[in-house]
């Protein structure tokens, strides 16, 4: 049986763009990935989770929205838009789990797994193959002094889901991006004792600004001198939360131009208040554990009964493509069209823009497919 000569691996939003993108060009793919359920990277977040990118400018392209979702959709309504994307383009995929990807006769030979199987992993030859694995697929927690001995109860925002197993605690939350402040939020909402580690000010903005929403503010400040864009941003925060030296969060130590390191702009949904209402305590960066305590950068003890690290995630694709491709398990070519070697292409995993993942997600897979297309019209007839 001659296998399928164009494979995408990870059916999440950025996989299925480059789906959509090749299956306008007339290039049918086999997808690699191994939920139960597509869409299930966004149901096993946390309760509460709304999209920070404006639903019309983030769906995967001919794939319909229903009326009753919101401009900010929620976790569920996300998941299922994904899992309708790869219904509506009648995906083939092979619901296994990619162990390897290796150069081979020109191409690249794709090991995989049943779900599962714990047997040996099954090798298919591809002429292309596009690796959407994620950004989020392992968390990262710091190796903090004293983490294995500490008495208090340790997670990273992963496994966080809501804040009922904390009733009567005193939670810290750790990471002043928009998992830390949002979850910050929620403790604090149901009346639970809330500090927050923040080690470097973000800048911070909302969905909603000035008329419009800020993913499109966004499109528009990628053309801007990155002078003016720091400016702006900085502007931004004092115009719609006024001065917030006193409570701790200003002014920004990130600069938005620096946008690959800093994550961009903190999406405040009522974390700003809570601090100014003393409900969410702000303190130092988290230095080290201490048996009960935690100790912070300024020398402060605190007595805490459960961490929730909100210190993010990494794509680490060092099991799974030549290391002479990578970057600390980055993909090493951070240009578009991402092609990191003949026939082998990153989507959704290149450098972070002021727009955010999911309206770029939908830029690269065009560039991507528009690139394969092109190195593939020799053969036309290959894909019919």
């Amino acid at each position: 049986m001659t296998p399928a000569r164009v494979a995408v691996v990870g059916a999440g939003h950025a996989g299925l763009c480059v789906v959509e993108a090749l299956a306008r060009r007339g290039i049918r793919t086999l997808v690699f990935d191994d939920a139960d359920r597509l869409g299930d990277t966004w149901r096993s977040r946390f309760d509460g989770l709304v999209l920070n990118t404006h639903r019309d400018l983030s769906a995967i392209p001919a794939v319909p929205l229903p009326p009753s979702m919101g401009q900010w959709p929620e976790r569920d309504e996300w998941a299922d838009h994904i899992e309708q994307a790869a219904e509506t383009f009648g995906v083939e995929r092979r619901r296994e789990r990619v162990t390897e990807i290796s150069a081979v006769d020109g191409g690249w030979l794709v090991r995989s797994v049943p779900c599962g199987d714990d047997g040996s992993s099954v090798p298919t030859s591809f002429d292309v193959v596009v690796v959407a694995t994620g950004r989020h697929r392992v968390a990262t927690m710091p190796p903090w002094p004293g983490l294995d001995t500490t008495t208090i109860e340790v997670m990273h925002s992963q496994q966080y889901r809501n804040p009922g197993p904390f009733a009567g605690r005193r939670v810290l939350v750790v990471g002043g991006g928009n998992s830390g402040t949002e979850i910050a939020h929620l403790v604090a909402s149901a009346g639970i004792e809330t500090l927050i580690s923040i080690r470097r000010r973000p800048v911070f903005a909302r969905r909603e600004m000035f008329g419009t929403n800020l993913t499109s503010v966004a499109r528009l400040a990628k053309w801007m001198p990155e002078r003016l864009v720091d400016l702006s941003g900085r502007l931004m925060q004092r115009v719609l939360f006024g001065s917030l030296r006193k409570v701790g969060l200003g002014p920004p130590q990130h600069r938005l131009s620096d946008v690959e390191a800093a994550a961009g702009a903190t999406i405040d949904s009522g974390f700003v208040d809570d601090v100014r209402a003393g409900r969410i305590e702000v303190v130092d960066a988290l230095e080290r554990f201490d048996g009960e305590c935690v100790v912070t950068a300024d020398g402060r003890r605190l007595r805490v009964d459960v961490v929730v690290a909100a210190t993010g995630y990494e794509p680490r694709l060092d099991d799974l493509l030549p290391a002479e491709l990578l970057d600390d398990g980055w993909p090493k070519v951070k240009d578009s069209p991402f092609r990191q070697a003949l026939g082998l292409y990153t989507a959704g995993l290149n450098p972070a823009t002021l727009t955010a993942f999911h309206p770029d997600f939908i830029n690269e897979a065009d560039q991507i497919a528009a690139t394969i297309a092109t190195d593939l019209a020799t053969d036309p007839t290959t894909f019919a």
